[in-house]
């Protein structure tokens, strides 16, 4: 499930002589060793981003990101960060398109010590993780978080790009990339509870938007609860009802597109 969805390394170099514990020594500083840092130049395969696809193909690939998303986090290993410019595409020699979960700089084990810390690009994080004590590092950093952003990635994709290319009149969502924190989270709220229905996706997203609102229609179901109501789901429980059913439907997308093999 995971192999040819993460970026693939082609070539490495470590640097010893550039490690700052040369330096603190050099310096005559304490604890030369902690926390140190060196240079690594890291080659991988070429990627393209999936903001250059649309209607069927840009569904499959998101969909196999969320398949090697998953995977990943059932083993433990948890990216935190999902957003449009972490989701990556290659083409096949026969001409299919395969999608990469790709930059994990933010990610987390299940035994890491940390993992509280607010990680992720602000305009795409869980509308929980926007508020303050989640800022504060005070809220664990579930797996319906991450699929939260995976919505709204799809949402932004469906509005702001049209063959591939981002719109340059009358693009929606701007206003999420220029306010603070607080005032983005409310901005996604009032999206999603009244304002996305009066949103028109781009020509080359139209059948895709409908799939994205049945996604945004599950975070609204959940958001509408009192928050000392709203359960902590279990992460398959999340999975199925908040993505899988509406996407794994040969109805909305062709078997071809959703047999995800290599």
């Amino acid at each position: 499930k995971v192999k040819y969805h993460v970026p693939e390394m082609v070539w490495s170099h470590k640097f010893e002589d550039t490690s700052t514990a040369n330096i603190r020594t050099a310096l005559g500083l304490k604890d030369a060793e902690r926390g140190k840092r060196v240079l690594y130049i890291i080659v991988f395969k070429k990627l393209d981003p999936i903001t250059g696809l649309s209607e069927d193909e840009f569904l499959s690939a998101w969909w196999q990101i969320i398949l090697c998303h998953y995977a990943l986090w059932e083993c433990g290993v948890h990216h935190r960060d999902v957003s449009p410019s972490n989701l990556m595409v290659y083409k096949t020699s026969d001409g299919r398109w395969i999608g990469v979960l790709n930059d994990f700089d933010l990610s987390s084990t299940r035994d890491s010590p940390s993992g509280q810390e607010r990680t992720g690009t602000v305009p795409f994080m869980a509308l929980r993780l926007l508020k303050q004590d989640a800022i504060e590092g005070k809220v664990q950093h579930l797996y319906q978080h991450d699929a939260e952003s995976f919505i709204w990635v799809f949402a932004w994709v469906c509005l702001r790009y049209e063959e591939g290319r981002l719109l340059r009149k009358g693009r929606p969502l701007d206003e999420w990339l220029k306010v603070d924190i607080k005032t983005c989270r409310e901005k996604k709220n009032d999206f999603l509870m009244d304002h996305r229905d009066d949103m028109i996706p781009s020509q080359s997203h139209q059948n895709n938007w409908d799939i994205a609102q049945l996604c945004l229609d599950s975070l609204t179901r959940y958001y509408s609860m009192r928050r000392s109501l709203r359960p902590t789901l279990e992460g398959h429980v999340v999975f199925k009802t908040w993505l899988e059913d509406h996407i794994h439907n040969p109805e909305r997308l062709s078997p071809r597109l959703l047999d995800v093999r290599v």
